[in-house]
């Protein structure tokens, strides 16, 4: 993980007593209220009311576009109560805590309205090729947030020590072939699609640690300086070490350090307190071990507990 939490941008909207409420909280509370009142709905026999709700891609071609987003909190007698959509929402309010948290709740909200978005967005164009498509709930939408959690904490343990790059894989796979075999093809698209959507954005925002050891960057012609459009925090970390590998680039040995000293006071590039950098990178440690730490935020920990010895010997020559 290259990014930085920027004051501030961990904390929730407003405080209901003592209780924070973030907007995932929000986001929660509103599939919850949805689920009660789309049970209710049915149980009184208006299906019909729900039908109104849910994407068409016939319905939408005809003008009803409000189905683009409201699908995701329409629910059926198919994806209706269950034990899977409690887990469903555990889920959502864990791993969505921890992306609102890197990504600031502006930021986070772009994220979950794009990922709304995006998959009736590609249905309609099977509707367009004559491949008529409904979709109800936000089963994708929520896995794709899992996917950002992971494009942020690779590394991190869950079941059986785990990676959480491999729990991704292995649950993405058994989602994709479960569609498969219910006969949605078109919805292994959105979801993959969403998935890639929800790391690509995580990757602007900053978080640039590889998921599975290795990097792929694909750009456009004429977007190669538009990259940091989506940042969660401009000129964070991951931005001071690129200023920092640059001015070491064509620099000697013996003037690297005062070429890094530059570096961090020039204009462009703000400067990163060493306690800030050493505590951000401990508390890493702490979670996900010695190991987690890439190379970069190796010698980004070196670089900080010399410049915290300095400053505590004093100026030497």
């Amino acid at each position: 993980m290259s990014a930085v939490f920027r004051a501030g941008e961990e904390e929730p909207l407003f405080h209901l007593g003592e209780f924070p409420v973030r907007l995932i909280t929000l986001l929660v509370a509103l599939h919850s209220g949805a689920m009660v009142a789309a049970t209710l709905v049915l149980a009184a026999g208006h299906s019909a009311w729900l039908e109104a709700l849910a994407y068409s891609s016939v319905a939408v071609a005809h003008g009803q576009v409000w189905r683009l987003f409201t699908y995701a909190f329409s629910y059926t007698a198919e994806n209706g109560p269950s034990v899977w959509f409690l887990f469903e929402m555990v889920m959502l309010y864990y791993f969505g805590k921890e992306v609102e948290n890197g990504l600031g709740w502006k930021r986070f909200a772009i994220l979950y309205a794009g990922l709304i978005l995006i998959g009736p967005l590609l249905l309609q164009a099977f509707g367009y090729a004559g491949i008529a498509q409904t979709l109800t709930g936000a089963q994708e939408v929520n896995f794709a947030i899992f996917a950002a959690f992971v494009a942020m904490h690779p590394g991190a343990q869950f079941f059986f020590g785990m990676a959480a790059r491999w729990v991704f894989v292995g649950l993405l796979t058994i989602s994709a072939l479960q569609l498969l075999a219910d006969h949605h093809a078109p919805r292994v698209l959105v979801l993959v699609s969403s998935c890639v959507l929800a790391i690509q954005l995580m990757r602007r925002a900053g978080f640039e640690e590889s998921m599975f050891g290795f990097t792929f960057r694909w750009s456009l012609p004429g977007l190669a300086k538009r990259t940091a459009r989506f940042s969660a925090m401009p000129g964070g970390i991951s931005s001071a070490a690129k200023a920092r590998a640059k001015g070491g680039k064509g620099s000697s040995k013996g003037h690297a350090a005062s070429s890094e000293v530059r570096t961090s006071k020039s204009p462009s590039v703000p400067f990163v307190d060493p306690e800030v950098e050493m505590d951000r990178l401990l508390e890493k440690i702490s979670h996900q071990g010695i190991n987690s730490l890439s190379e970069a935020e190796r010698a980004s920990l070196e670089q900080a507990r010399q410049a915290i010895l300095q400053r505590s010997g004093g100026s030497s020559s």
